[in-house]
């Protein structure tokens, strides 16, 4: 069995053990990247030297890092075509299925949720805005809430994470480097 595989049995066997935990998974799966849009909303109007300038360049700057982002993970899955865990594995204890589940069961690598919610991490940090780093860990909550859930493997969570972390990185070279 691959790590991959492995790890995604012991975070999934936690699954329906305790209602405690599978609402924070489940909120974190699917509710928390809400929180954190929110959270780089409000923190983009607590930047000290805020003018409304900086709130178009931040929001932009964060639609434009998702965007590249978005179509990175949809180029990344065409090429590689893995399908989500609970058509891979039968064990697979899921907690919900994607809106449109014909569409998307082939989608498992790279993750959009976790692309998304790294994006969000990532952008904080490029614009320095206060009250970044916590979105480090609302971040790794979707991944791992997602894991949980049932619906992404562990590769799936690192693949968004990586996709987001080169946007978030040309996104830093662009706007503090070549003074986009």
């Amino acid at each position: 069995m691959d790590l991959n595989v492995y790890i995604f049995q012991k975070i999934n066997g936690l699954s329906g053990k305790n209602r405690w935990l599978d609402a924070l998974a489940r909120a974190g799966g699917e509710l928390v990247i809400f929180g954190m849009l929110g959270w780089f909303v409000v923190s983009v109007w607590m930047v000290p030297d805020f003018s409304g300038q900086f709130v178009g360049r931040a929001i932009l700057t964060l639609l434009a890092s998702g965007a590249v982002g978005w179509a990175m993970n949809w180029i990344l899955a065409a090429i590689i075509r893995e399908p989500r865990p609970f058509l891979a594995i039968p064990a697979d204890k899921e907690m919900f299925r994607p809106l449109f589940p014909k569409l998307f069961t082939w989608k498992s690598f790279p993750s959009d949720h976790s692309m998304w919610s790294f994006t969000i991490f990532f952008t904080a940090l490029v614009l320095h805005l206060p009250l970044a780093w916590p979105l480090a860990l609302l971040a790794l909550w979707v991944g791992i809430g997602r894991i949980f859930a049932g619906v992404h493997y562990p590769g799936d969570i690192v693949g968004g994470f990586a996709v987001a972390a080169f946007v978030g990185a040309a996104a830093n070279y662009l706007i503090n480097v070549v003074k986009f």
